[in-house]
Parts: structure tokens; C-alpha cells; sequence
């Protein structure tokens, strides 16, 4: 934590955390290593669909890239708590960016899964450090309005990398999306390089800790913390209902919608009209009003979007309506987003941050590894409609975390904030 009381933004709401050069430099450097992540997630699927005609392979090459957070994101977490986090974010920048290049040399959809495997290995480090970097340089009564500033972060690189992806695709191919990428990529670590900060130093008794024995402590904060305990089921629901629209969103567009790469990019690029707004909402509410119930009702309200942006096609096949529920579902998506951030970051000691952030996007990632692998396998059967499945999904979630939300209010209630 920075040691001079100048450093650190004084809790007022009047000024905004951006005005903190060092929160800025971070937030900037990931909101442009977003714009990349948004144009390669629209772009990949499509460049395997083109060249195979088969969902299945389509959902196994997002597969690849679902693997990693299961397999080694709670190494990520662990190594995460246990060095500097500015540096972890600076090499693995680095590391993607060199990764990236590597599309430009193979063709065959096989080997631009295993690629993508390699690349989501590296960039599990990425979330867990920047995640546990950004509340060591903000005051910690403002953790709601930094863990909300993230999610428009996010909703901004949203707005503009799908749209970038499409047209880069359409206007340059592949490797003008993949030279974008690495640029981007090479950005965000100039930028974090920037950043005068250093984590503080562990301490002694964790540090000699082995890494399984870290890893346990982390998962027994999340166990014993009643709200991050009541947080597991909604995030995992909500990622199986995200497994189905990874998976089949390139097919429900060609299929259904009759468009391609570029109509998808505006789409996505739409909804990210509506987050900022829901973005920006968060941020003078997450401090001062109970998120989990927040969150609950955005993922009952973006579930409701979903399910008529997922069925309207069958009887009135044009694209419009898409974009504009797209961008209204924006808003919810926002808000969930910026209340889960609020709650990892609230209910988490500051020395494992980064473990339980990997714990619950590894459940995050596993229900979502395997609604991919059922989305690929129902569509081959009952073709891409099957992607409704994912407002179902948030319904579920929204209405379950209601019923959560009323039995802790008569319990005591949640905090604003989180706290």
C-alpha cells in the first residue's frame, strides 16, 4: 500500500479513482488489452466455422480457450498472492503478445485450438493481478466504485473491440485482427510498466506457506464467508448459461440472422452501449446499496432480454431488434458484473484477493467449460437455437439470488458496499 497519505485519493465521490495517475495507467492498460481479448473472442469462432461448416468444432475451439481457467487458474491465484502484482501483469502481457503472433502460422482449426489453449494458460495470470493490484491503490470505502469503473472498463473495450474484430476480418482477414491483438497487447504492458507501485510485502507466515497450502486457505475464505459462500451457485449458473452463447453465437448468427462477422461485431458493440450507462450507474450506487441484491435483479432482468433476443428470430428474422435488446440487455449485464467485482473485493482479505478471485472464476469457468461442451453437442442435434438456454440460465440465477438476498436482509442484512 502506497506509504506517502498523499498517494492515496481522499474517499470522496465528488472525485473520481481516475484521477489517480497510477489507477489510470492500469485502467487503461486494461481496458486496451480488452479491446484485443472482445476482437479475437468475435473473430476466432467465426474464422473455424467458415472453414469447417460444423458447430462442433467451433465449440471445441472455444473449449480450448475454457480449459485453462480449470486447469491452472488456481496456480494463477496462488502465484498471484505471492509476488508482485504489477509484474505478474507486465510478463504476461508480454507473453501474449508473443503467443499472438503465432496465428499468423498455422491454418488448420485444430491448431488454432491449441493456440488458444496456450494463450488462456498465460492469461490466467492476468485477471487475478490486475483484480488484486487496482484495491492496493484505492481507498478502501471506494472498492464498489473501483470494482464498477473495472466493469466499464470492460463495456467500453466491448463497444469497440467486436466491431474492430469484424471489419478488421472483413477488410484485412485474419492476420489483421491478430496484428491488432499483439499490438494491443504490447500497449497494456508499456502502460503497467508506467505504474510506480510495488505489492506490498507478503507476510512471513504465508510466504513460507507451500502453494497447496495457500491455495486451501484461499478456498476456506470463500467457504466460511457466508456472502461469498451464497456467491458460488449464481456465478456458476450464470457461466453455464455463458458456455452456451460462447459456443453458438457465430452459428446463431449465420443460421438464424442470416449476417455475418460484422453484424455480430455491432451487435456485441451495441450492448455495450447500454453497459456503459449501466457501468456508470454502478458506480454511484455500489458504495451505498446491498449488491448482492443488486445483481440478483439485473441477472432476472437480462435474463427476461435474453430469452426474446435468443427467440424473435424465429418468426421475424431481421437483425435490427437484435442490436437494439442487445443494447438494453447491456445495462443489466453491467450491473451484475460490477456487483460481483464489488463482492469478491469486499469480502476478501487483501493478502488473497487473487485466490479467491482464481476460486470462483475457475467455478465460473468449469460451468461454463461444460455448458460449451452441452452447447455443442445439443446444437449438432437441434441446431443453434439451443442458445436460449443461456436466458434461462440468468433467470435462475436473478430469482435465486432474491431469495438470498430477502433471508440475509431478515438476517441482518448485507451492507452497502458489500462491507
Amino acid at each position: 500500500m502506497p506509504t506517502d497519505p498523499s498517494e492515496m485519493l481522499p474517499a470522496s465521490p465528488s472525485r473520481t479513482l481516475l484521477r489517480d495517475r497510477r489507477i489510470a495507467l492500469v485502467w487503461t492498460a486494461g481496458l486496451v488489452a480488452w479491446i484485443g481479448h472482445h476482437a479475437m473472442f468475435v473473430v476466432l469462432p467465426f474464422v473455424v466455422f467458415d472453414s469447417t461448416s460444423s458447430p462442433g468444432a467451433t465449440a471445441l475451439t472455444v473449449l480450448a480457450s475454457a480449459l485453462p481457467p480449470v486447469l491452472l487458474g488456481q496456480i494463477a491465484g496462488v502465484v498471484t498472492d505471492r509476488t508482485d502484482r504489477r509484474r505478474v501483469l507486465l510478463g504476461a502481457n508480454l507473453a501474449l503478445a508473443g503467443l499472438t503472433i503465432g496465428f499468423l502460422f498455422i491454418g488448420d482449426w485444430g491448431w488454432i485450438a491449441v493456440l488458444s489453449f496456450a494463450r488462456s494458460c498465460v492469461a490466467q495470470l492476468v485477471g487475478p493481478a490486475e483484480h488484486a493490484l487496482l484495491p492496493e491503490l484505492a481507498p478502501d470505502d471506494r472498492l464498489g466504485e473501483l470494482a464498477s469503473l473495472n466493469t466499464l472498463n470492460n463495456t467500453l473495450a466491448r463497444l469497440v473491440g467486436p466491431a474492430c474484430g469484424g471489419m478488421l476480418l472483413a477488410a484485412a482477414g485474419f492476420s489483421g485482427v491478430v496484428g491488432l491483438v499483439v499490438v494491443c497487447h504490447a500497449l497494456c504492458a508499456v502502460l503497467v510498466l508506467a505504474v510506480d507501485h510495488r505489492s506490498p510485502k507478503k507476510e512471513t507466515d504465508r510466504t513460507e506457506l507451500g502453494m497447496l497450502a495457500q491455495w486451501r486457505e484461499g478456498a476456506r475464505i470463500a467457504r466460511h464467508q457466508s456472502v461469498l459462500r451464497l456467491l458460488v451457485p449464481l456465478v456458476a449458473i450464470m457461466a453455464l448459461g455463458e458456455g452456451f452463447v460462447s459456443a453458438l453465437l457465430a452459428p446463431f448468427t449465420r443460421e438464424l440472422l442470416g449476417s455475418g462477422p460484422e453484424v455480430l461485431g455491432w451487435i456485441l458493440s451495441a450492448q455495450a452501449i447500454g453497459g456503459v450507462l449501466g457501468a456508470l450507474w454502478s458506480t454511484r450506487v455500489a458504495d451505498r446499496r446491498s449488491p448482492l441484491h443488486l445483481l440478483a435483479v439485473a441477472a432476472l432482468v437480462a435474463g427476461v432480454l435474453l430469452l426474446v433476443v435468443f427467440t424473435y428470430p424465429l418468426g421475424y428474422p431481421a437483425v435490427w431488434p437484435a442490436a437494439a435488446l442487445t443494447a438494453l440487455a447491456g445495462a443489466p449485464f453491467a450491473v451484475v458484473a460490477a456487483m460481483q467485482g464489488t463482492l469478491l473485493q469486499t469480502q476478501s482479505p487483501p493478502h488473497a484477493r487473487g485466490r479467491v478471485f482464481s476460486l470462483f472464476w475457475g467455478v465460473a469457468s468449469l460451468a461454463q467449460l461444460l455448458g460449451t461442451g452441452l452447447a455443442g453437442a445439443l446444437a449438432e442435434r437441434f441446431g443453434s437455437i439451443v442458445v436460449v438456454l443461456d436466458g434461462v440460465a440468468y433467470v435462475i440465477a436473478g430469482l435465486l439470488g432474491l431469495a438470498a438476498a430477502r433471508r440475509m436482509h431478515r438476517r441482518g442484512g448485507l451492507a452497502p458496499g458489500g462491507r
